[in-house]
C-alpha cells in the first residue's frame, strides 16, 4: 500500500513528464492547484525529499489499529482517562484526540465501581436542615435571563419558598428566606454555597448577621454535590416546569405559574428520594416548633439603607430606581426593607411606602 509521500512523488513526476495534466494531478492528490504548484517547486529544488512532510507537531492521525487499542484499554479499565490511555499506549497525540475517539465509540463515560462510594445523607427530621440556592441564567425568549431563588427542607424536599427574579442580588435572596421564616418557623441549620449573597469575604454579610441573631447554624458547601437535593430539584424543575413555560411574557405571570406548580409539587408529587418512600413532601413535612412572633420577626429582620435623593426625586436601590415625594432632592433618607415592602423615612417620619421591585 502506497504512503501519502509515495503518492505525492509519483503524481508530481507524472505531471513533470507530461503524462498527466496539473488538473489530473490535483484530482489524484485531492489538493488545491496552489498546493500542486508548491509541490512542483519543491520537487524541482530538492527532489523527492522536498515533498516529505517534516512538520513536528502532535497533529498526527490515529490509525484504525490505534483506535481499537484505545477502546480495548478503556474497556479493561473504565476509570482510565484519555491522558492515562495515551500514556499506557505511548501515543504521540494530544489527550483531546484520544477523548474524541472515546466519544466517537460511545465509551467516554463508562460506569465503574467507585473506590470511595458517595455518602448519601438526609436530615433526621423536618427543619433540622434547610437548603438554599440560586438557579441561575435561565433564558426565556420573551423575558431574557431569569433567576430562581428557592429554599427547600432537606428531610422532606418541601419547597418552603421560591420566586423568579431578574437579578440574583442579596436582597432577593433575603426576601425568599424571609418568606420561609415567617410561614414555617426557624430551622436548626441552613446549607448553602459560598456565594457573596450568603457569605462575606470580609466581615459579616446581612444573611450571616440575621442567622446568628435567630440562632440558625450556617453550613457552607464546598461543591455542588454537597447540596445534592436542591441540585436534583433544579434538574427536575427545568424539565417539568421551565420547558413548559418558556413562552411566558411577564415576570408576574411566570411567578403565578410557578406558585401553582410549587403547590402541585408539595402536595401531589410522590417522591422516590432517600427516605421519602413514595410519599409527597407535604406528607413528610411539618412546620417548625421554633417560631418567632410575626411582629417580632418583622422588627428583627429589617434591612436599613441610607440613600441620597437624586435631582429627579429618585433613589437607587439594588439596581432599581424608586420615586420619592418632592421636597427631598439632595437629601439623605433612610430606606427600610421589611419582606416585600420598602419604607422611606426622613426626620424620623415615614414619607413613602412601596413594594420592593423584582
Amino acid at each position: 500500500m502506497q504512503t501519502n509521500f509515495e503518492q505525492k512523488v509519483i503524481a508530481v513526476r507524472k505531471v513533470l513528464k507530461g503524462t498527466i495534466s496539473r488538473t489530473d494531478g490535483v484530482r489524484v492528490l485531492g489538493c488545491s492547484p496552489r498546493t500542486m504548484r508548491r509541490y512542483l517547486q519543491k520537487f524541482l529544488a530538492k527532489g523527492p525529499e522536498g515533498l516529505r512532510d517534516r512538520r513536528r507537531s502532535n497533529n498526527r492521525k490515529l490509525s484504525i489499529k490505534d483506535e481499537r487499542e484505545i477502546i480495548r484499554v478503556k474497556r479493561e479499565g473504565p476509570w482510565r482517562a484519555a491522558r492515562k490511555i495515551g500514556e499506557i499506549l505511548n501515543l504521540p497525540v494530544h489527550r483531546v484526540t484520544i477523548w474524541r475517539v472515546l466519544v466517537k465509540h460511545g465509551v467516554a463515560h463508562l460506569n465503574y465501581e467507585q473506590i470511595k462510594p458517595i455518602q448519601r445523607f438526609v436530615a433526621k427530621a423536618p427543619n433540622d436542615l434547610w437548603q438554599a440556592d440560586i438557579m441561575g441564567k435561565v433564558r426565556f425568549p420573551k423575558l431574557g435571563v431569569m433567576y430562581l431563588i428557592a429554599t427547600i427542607d432537606d428531610h422532606s424536599r418541601f419547597i418552603l419558598s421560591g420566586k423568579w427574579f431578574r437579578k440574583q442580588t442579596k436582597i432577593n435572596v433575603f426576601r425568599v428566606w424571609y418568606h420561609a421564616l415567617c410561614h414555617y418557623g426557624l430551622p436548626k441549620a441552613m446549607l448553602q454555597d459560598k456565594g457573596s449573597q450568603y457569605r462575606a469575604h470580609r466581615g459579616e454579610a446581612d444573611y450571616q448577621y440575621y442567622a446568628r441573631l435567630l440562632g440558625i447554624e450556617l453550613k457552607y458547601a464546598n461543591k455542588a454535590r454537597t447540596k445534592g437535593k436542591i441540585e436534583r430539584f433544579w434538574r427536575f424543575l427545568q424539565q417539568d416546569f421551565v420547558r413548559e413555560n418558556l413562552g411566558v411574557a411577564s415576570v408576574e405571570e411566570l411567578n403565578r405559574r410557578f406558585f401553582a406548580w410549587q403547590k402541585w409539587f408539595n402536595y401531589h408529587f410522590h417522591s422516590s428520594g432517600l427516605g421519602m418512600g413514595g410519599r409527597t413532601p407535604s406528607e413528610v413535612y411539618s412546620p417548625s416548633r421554633r417560631r418567632k412572633d410575626p411582629r417580632e420577626l418583622r422588627t428583627m429582620l429589617v434591612i436599613e439603607e441610607r440613600r441620597k435623593v437624586m435631582r429627579d426625586s429618585t433613589i437607587s436601590l439594588y439596581g432599581y430606581r424608586y420615586r420619592v415625594p418632592p421636597g427631598y432632592i439632595n437629601c439623605r433618607i433612610w430606606v427600610k426593607i421589611i419582606g416585600d415592602k420598602v419604607i422611606f423615612e426622613a426626620m424620623d417620619k415615614v414619607i413613602w411606602k412601596q413594594r420592593l421591585k423584582v
